[in-house]
């Protein structure tokens, strides 16, 4: 009775913990690298020839630019449209991981991570002191 118990628990917590998942929907280019570097370098050149203005303007100026050069050499990187559980769409940049659209993942930190890496699942040490401690109430 209680092993079929156990297994029933963790089963359903099993099942649960999948329906918290956020789910990759797109791919969308990003290009921030290029509009950073492009930002600070003109931010730079700008406040050293027209003081704090121009290192402002400047600044913004070289930001859209270096954006756009990196689109425009292909050197996009990529980022991945991700719907979240509340229905939100989120655009989150992913230098180091590939993923597939219908991907569960999580998003934490600014960055993704496969649902099998999180906290939200327990390890099966866990899940049974965690059923054991709960069933000793009952």
């Amino acid at each position: 009775m209680k092993k079929t118990t156990f297994f029933s628990l963790v089963l359903l917590y099993g099942a649960a913990t999948v329906g918290y998942a956020d789910e990759v929907i797109g791919r969308a280019p990003s290009n921030l690298v290029g509009q950073t570097l492009g930002g600070w370098s003109g931010f730079l050149v700008g406040g050293a020839v027209a003081g704090p203005a121009g290192a402002i303007a400047t600044g913004l100026a070289a930001a859209w630019f270096g954006g756009e050069v990196q689109e425009a050499t292909g050197l996009s990187e990529q980022a991945y449209q991700v719907e979240q559980v509340s229905g939100e769409v989120v655009v989150v940049r992913s230098p180091n991981r590939h993923w597939r659209t219908g991907d569960q993942v999580l998003i934490k930190a600014n960055r993704l991570h496969p649902i099998e890496e999180t906290d939200l699942t327990f390890q099966p040490e866990e899940q049974q002191i965690f059923v054991s401690h709960n069933l000793g109430e009952l």
